[in-house]
């Protein structure tokens, strides 16, 4: 059995306050199995260097004009992103001689999943995080899926559907990042179809408009709602028929799943919008917090309505939704969906049946992609895929430990024969 003690990295969309996430995983195989146990030892939040941040948010609008750059600004990014991700590693205090692997997400810049040439970017180059951790680096995992005819995001669906499917229950894990995306895991005994299986999608914005519109009518002092206080504050002054235009006239919401989204469609450029188009019917800066988070949770509940409950044999209804990601922490959206869907738990990922740490989750999913890389080990594919070729999902950077690393790992006599990730347990749960 073979066990890897591998740090997760992960920069969210909305490269917001908590910054660049770590955890620190111990993770193995479990004996004659495909399955997986997950101890997580440590987990941090370093803050991104505020220039970087926002040459990044910059660099991520789609108005071509407004975030010109050169190729020489593009190719130093991915190096001061390679830095400021071992700066992070550095920071959390783990002590590298006890680490096997660096999972690396990176920072997406561009996502464009659709279309005849699909194509993705993260920055934060891996060569340089190996040569500052002199350790051997995993990252370019989304390339793989895209790269393979699907839309590369969300990621998460296989990580939630190993570890929360139950045949009795429809569970959904939200997580809400920058951009809202859901796995929907709907039980064979309440299913309509025959089949039980897990699909995955990208609601639309998560906190990427709340945290614009934050550092819009803040001046940029402030770069996210802290705990939703600013948007509680507004909650009575809520712009319905705002938020109803604005969902309305975005074809996204009713578009079919499989399908994923970003920056690309819902960027800061359309946050200024709602913010301007609010001032100037006299809205007060709390009240228009209010009403641009209201359109984060209202655009979740309308695609579970859409997409969701239409697969719930008639009678039932969603269990348990388990929010995850910076916006399980605003009580304004987990308190609308809760009344949008009055006979489901709505819970952080903290208290699904196995317990991770909501803030936790994506690093911990790609400590994950780390471990099953070096394993030759593919993921579950979701319902609807556009492609069922599967993927090791994946590239490998070598660092000083990698000769060590790769002789643990193949000497493993199980190595080439775990095929599929089953389930996964967390262990301490």
């Amino acid at each position: 059995m073979v066990g890897l003690n591998v740090l997760g990295l992960n920069c969210g969309t909305s490269i917001d306050g908590t910054g660049i996430d770590v955890a620190h995983c111990r993770i193995s195989h479990i004996p004659s199995s495909n399955d997986v146990a997950i101890e997580v030892l440590s987990y941090a939040e370093i803050p991104v260097n505020p220039d970087l941040r926002s040459q990044v948010l910059r660099l991520c609008r789609p108005n071509q004009k407004d975030a010109a750059t050169s190729m020489a600004e593009v190719c130093d990014l991915n190096f001061a992103l390679g830095r400021e991700f071992a700066r992070a590693i550095q920071e959390s205090g783990i002590d590298l001689a006890k680490v096997d692997i660096v999972a690396s997400h990176g920072q997406t810049l561009w996502h464009q999943p659709n279309g005849e040439n699909r194509s993705t970017l993260q920055m934060a180059e891996p060569a340089v995080i190996a040569q500052k951790t002199k350790r051997t680096v995993v990252s370019g995992f989304r390339v793989a899926e895209l790269a393979a005819g699907r839309q590369g995001a969300p990621l998460a669906g296989f990580f939630e559907a190993c570890l929360l499917s139950d045949p009795g229950v429809v569970r959904i894990s939200q997580n809400i990042g920058g951009m809202g995306n859901a796995t929907v895991l709907v039980g064979q005994k309440k299913a309509k179809g025959a089949e039980s299986s897990y699909f995955a999608f990208d609601t639309g914005p998560g906190n990427v408009f709340i945290d614009a519109a934050v550092r819009i009518l803040s001046d940029s002092k402030q770069h996210y709602d802290c705990d939703g206080a600013l948007g509680a504050r507004g909650e009575a002054e809520i712009d319905e028929k705002a938020v109803a235009d604005y969902l309305a006239s975005e074809p996204y919401f009713n578009q079919q799943p499989p399908k994923t989204t970003g920056r690309e469609l819902f960027s800061d450029d359309v946050a200024r919008r709602l913010v301007d188009q609010m001032r100037a019917s006299g809205k007060s800066p709390e009240a228009i917090i209010a009403t641009i988070t209201r359109i984060t949770a209202e655009s979740i509940a309308r695609a579970y309505d859409n997409f969701v409950v239409p697969l719930v044999k008639d009678g039932d209804h969603i269990d348990e939704i388990y929010i995850c990601g910076g916006g399980a922490y605003n009580p304004n959206i987990l308190k609308h969906l809760q009344a949008r869907f009055p006979d489901s738990k709505v819970l952080k990922l903290d208290d699904a049946p196995m317990k991770l740490e909501a803030s936790a989750k994506e690093a911990v999913m790609f400590a994950l992609l780390g471990f099953l890389c070096v394993s030759g080990q593919t993921v579950p594919l979701a319902q609807g895929s556009e492609s069922l070729e599967p993927s090791i999902m994946g590239v490998v950077t070598p660092g000083d430990n990698y000769r060590e690393l790769m002789k643990q790992v193949v000497q493993e006599p199980d190595f080439g024969n775990h095929g599929v990730l089953g389930s996964i347990k967390i262990v301490g749960s």
